[in-house]
């Protein structure tokens, strides 16, 4: 599928290089008697063969990063005598379970291991799971019965371990989309539209995109319907999405909901931060899960560059590079709509100074995660270097 930028040269850049190391895999699935998953909570998680070899299989990979590996007492430790599929671990963030945590899934569609039940790890020793991720397994098809939320290390008659079928800026497989359209065909539907826009605006002031409203309001002039899903049932996202053609929205979670729509249509993403790294290589990787057209927009103004990812307040606006998509494919707008809402300008300017002397700049803090990302390079061990960051972080005030 195509992607078109409207941004700076380094986001342009920085983007097409990212996008050029992806690619399209296969998948295996693998089974083993009486393997032995781990939960070793904060020390790691995973799975292991009777004779206690960890599975590389099971490792739970980010980039090219991955968990903990554990290590294990081999004594007293629980039987289950059930045959299981292995999924992952339990993520309380909606975005990262959506990407990071079905992937495996897919093995549930082959009859050989559909009456299977699943196993979730909670490594991090959540009180409650957040109800989304029973949702989701319960859309696939998979009855609450069926769910194993795992807190001990235990072994298992039979582990099938699926191989993961996307890597968030890596690669993806057709048995991914697969998995969602199964989740798209279980859903009713409700109201049609063919172009949604996903707004921030209502989520708490941490989270939201100041200056998004005033944009928006273009998109609704041209047809989009603007809806905050963070204000429906999940089963309504899902519902609303997967028949509209064109998505659009500030880059985030939200637009990751892209994953139900029907391949052929369009995400819309508006970058909301300066920095040329950002979450578009993710984003375009779930568009080529889907068959989806990209076109991704600078649309910050900020005065401080950030992250994607920050506590730091961001903005957007009617910036020089949204104008010329808007003009480019035909959008109505006026001289009003252009520039920067008055009032989230002001709004802008109190939480930055706010921030910086909480944080000491977004400079600083930018400084300082370069100080404790090539530091941490040098101590050995994975255990230990974690151990480093978090004790760096307290000596620099970085939270």
């Amino acid at each position: 599928m195509t992607y078109t930028i409207y941004g700076e040269s380094n986001f342009i850049k920085h983007l097409k290089k990212a996008v050029s190391k992806q690619t399209r895999k296969s998948t295996t699935i693998m089974c083993f008697d009486g393997a032995v998953i781990a939960n070793e909570h904060k020390h790691g998680f995973g799975v292991f063969d009777k004779d206690f070899n960890f599975i590389k299989e099971s490792l739970q990979m980010r980039r090219n990063k991955s968990q903990f590996i554990p290590k294990i007492k081999r004594d007293n430790i629980p039987y289950c005598d059930e045959d299981v599929v292995f999924i992952g671990n339990v993520n309380p963030f909606f975005g990262h379970f959506l990407l990071e945590h079905m992937n495996r899934l897919y093995a549930l569609m082959d009859k050989q291991y559909s009456k299977r039940k699943v196993v979730l790890i909670n490594d991090k020793g959540l009180e409650k799971i957040p109800n989304y991720i029973f949702q989701f397994l319960e859309f696939f098809g998979i009855k609450r019965g069926n769910i194993i939320i795992l807190d001990e290390t235990t072994k298992f008659r039979n582990v099938c371990i699926p191989s993961q079928s996307f890597n968030s800026r890596l690669y993806t497989a057709d048995c991914f989309a697969e998995t969602f359209d199964k989740i798209s065909g279980n859903i009713p539907d409700s109201e049609k539209y063919e172009k949604i826009y996903v707004s921030r605006a209502k989520l708490d002031d941490k989270h939201k995109t100041l200056g998004e409203e005033k944009v928006q309001r273009v998109f609704e002039k041209n047809g989009f319907k603007i809806i905050y899903p963070e204000k429906l049932p999940l089963d309504k996202q899902i519902s609303l999405v997967k028949n509209c053609k064109v998505l659009a929205g500030c880059a985030g979670t939200a637009l990751h909901l892209a994953l139900f729509m029907k391949s052929g249509g369009s995400v819309i993403s508006i970058k909301r931060n300066r920095l040329p790294a950002c979450n578009a290589m993710i984003q375009n990787n779930v568009n080529n899960t889907k068959g989806l057209d990209g076109i991704f927009i600078s649309g910050s103004v900020e005065t401080r560059k950030t992250f994607h990812s920050t506590d730091a307040p961001q903005i957007i606006g009617v910036n020089k590079y949204m104008k010329q998509f808007f003009d480019e494919n035909g959008y109505k707008y006026t001289e009003e709509d252009l520039g920067v809402d008055g009032d989230a300008w002001e709004t802008y300017k109190c939480a930055l100074s706010k921030y910086n002397k909480l944080h000491g700049s977004v400079f600083a803090r930018r400084f300082k995660r370069l100080v404790i990302k090539i530091t941490s390079c040098f101590v050995p061990g994975r255990k230990r270097r974690g151990a480093y960051r978090d004790w760096l972080k307290k000596v620099l005030k970085y939270n």
